[in-house]
């Protein structure tokens, strides 16, 4: 084979491989946001929060059932105690929900990779995604 088609067949292999890649995290994150849509809640401000979750895309890495994700799950986060990346422990509350969302990077849980960006939201939005990761604690 010559350098032109060795070259080709890289080429496209590179390409096949990443269009698989692109359709099976795609097919992952549909998978997140029906998980997290399927979850039962009993109030309005939890389905708004429902809804928010998987517009703003934090179902892509906080999963709703407690298995491992990019970050915590949100199953049972709400009063839990994290272990965060300076060595303290934090108890998980509304305050801290806020400063998450607000200001991703001032306290990062241990474990995690620090990829979660800093979201400017409504305190309405952030309400209703409170109550509803309080749902998913109960």
């Amino acid at each position: 084979m010559n350098s032109k088609n060795s070259r080709l067949w890289l080429d496209l292999s590179v390409a096949f491989i990443l269009v698989v890649l692109l359709i099976g995290g795609g097919m992952l994150i549909y998978q997140l946001n029906f998980d997290a849509m399927e979850v039962e809640v009993d109030n309005a401000l939890a389905q708004r929060g429902q809804e928010i979750s998987t517009q703003e895309g934090c179902i892509a890495c906080h999963t709703v059932d407690g298995s491992l994700g990019v970050g915590p799950s949100w199953q049972g986060m709400i009063g839990r105690i994290e272990t965060l990346d300076n060595g303290t422990s934090i108890v998980v509350d509304e305050v801290y929900f806020l400063e998450s969302i607000r200001y991703a990077k001032r306290k990062m849980v241990d474990g995690y990779p620090n990829v979660m960006p800093s979201y400017m939201m409504e305190e309405e939005e952030i309400d209703a995604l409170f109550a509803f990761a309080s749902q998913l604690s109960q």
